[in-house]
C-alpha cells in the first residue's frame, strides 16, 4: 500500500509561531491528513489536540524527548493525548557527543532501549531521526551501525534521505539496510553538495541544527533520488515532507512537495 503523507511541522515553525491555527488550517487545506509536531509554538498539547480533531488532522508521530527520567510520565501522557504511535527524537540528547565513539553510541542505544520499554506499555514505539554526522565512520564502522546492533528492531530509524545523501551514503541502500525500522521516512530534498557547516544552536524550545547555507528545496527539485528510495521502501507507513529552511515561500514549498510526492505515487494524501 502507498504510504500516507505527513509533514514535519518544524518546517513551518515561523508561520506556526505567528498563527498556529491558521498555519494548521492551511496545511489541512493542502491535503495533508497527518502532521508530525515538533513542539507546539503558541499553543499547547491540550489545545493542539482539539485543533487537530477539528481540522481532521492526525499526528501519528512527533519529534520530542524520550520517555525516560523524571518527565517520562508527562511525555507519555502528552503522546497519548495527541494519539501518537511513534515518538521520534529529532536529535539525540547530547547531539554529536553521543556519536563520538562506539561506547558513547552503545550508551545511547541503551537509553533508547529503556525508552522503548516505557513506550511499549502504551503501544507506542520510539525512534531515532538522523542527520549526517551520525552516519560517519566511528571506530572502524559507520556510527549508526553500533546503534542498530544494540537496539531491537522495534526501535525505529526515521531516515532523513537528504542527510543520508549528505553523508555520502546511497539513500536506496540505506532504506534497504534499515528494513522494518523504516516505518517513517523523511523525503527531504535539496542541494546535497551545498557548502556550509551545520552547527548546534540553543533556542527557547531546545537545541536545533542551523547552517550558513540553505540547501533545502521542495521534494523533487533537488539532488536526492526520492523516487528510487520510494521504490524500495516496502516497510514505510508514512512519508514526511520537511525543509529545515528555505529561501522562498515555505508554505509554497510544502505545497509543491505535497504535489510532487502524491502525483508520483510516492505517498497518498486527501487530495
Amino acid at each position: 500500500m502507498v504510504p500516507e503523507i505527513t509533514v514535519q511541522l518544524y518546517s513551518v515553525r515561523e508561520q506556526a509561531a505567528a498563527d498556529y491555527e491558521g498555519t494548521l488550517r492551511a496545511i489541512a487545506d493542502m491535503g495533508f491528513g497527518n502532521v508530525e509536531p515538533a513542539g507546539y509554538p503558541g499553543s499547547s498539547v491540550a489545545e493542539a489536540s482539539k485543533l487537530f480533531a477539528a481540522l481532521g488532522l492526525k499526528a501519528p508521530s512527533c519529534h520530542g524527548p524520550l520517555p525516560v527520567g523524571d518527565n517520562k510520565n508527562q511525555i507519555m501522557d502528552d503522546a497519548l493525548t495527541m494519539g501518537h504511535q511513534f515518538i521520534i527524537t529529532g536529535c539525540p540528547p547530547n547531539f554529536k557527543e553521543d556519536f563520538k565513539s562506539a561506547d558513547s553510541i552503545k550508551a545511547l542505544a541503551a537509553l533508547y532501549c529503556e525508552a522503548a520499554d516505557v513506550a511499549a506499555e502504551h503501544g507506542i514505539q520510539v525512534g531515532y531521526h538522523n542527520h549526517d554526522w551520525d552516519l560517519l565512520e566511528v571506530d572502524g564502522q559507520p556510527g549508526y551501525r553500533y546503534f542498530l546492533a544494540n537496539t531491537p528492531e522495534s526501535v525505529l530509524w526515521e531516515a532523513d534521505l537528504f542527510w543520508v545523501a549528505r553523508a555520502g551514503r546511497n539513500p536506496v541502500d540505506f532504506v534497504k539496510e534499515i528494513g522494518a525500522r523504516g516505518k517513517l521516512l523523511h523525503f527531504k530534498d535539496g542541494i546535497v553538495t551545498a557548502e556550509g557547516e551545520f552547527t548546534e544552536a540553543e533556542t527557547e524550545d531546545g537545541k536545533i541544527m542551523v547552517s550558513s547555507a540553505k540547501p533545502f528545496l521542495p521534494a523533487g527539485s533537488g539532488q536526492v533520488d526520492l523516487a528510487a528510495a520510494a521504490a524500495v521502501a516496502c516497510y514505510t507507513q508514512y512519508v514526511a515532507v520537511e525543509l529545515d529552511s528555505y529561501e522562498g515561500d515555505m508554505m509554497q514549498a510544502v505545497q509543491e512537495s505535497y504535489t510532487y510526492l502524491t502525483s508520483k505515487g510516492i505517498a497518498r494524501g486527501n487530495k
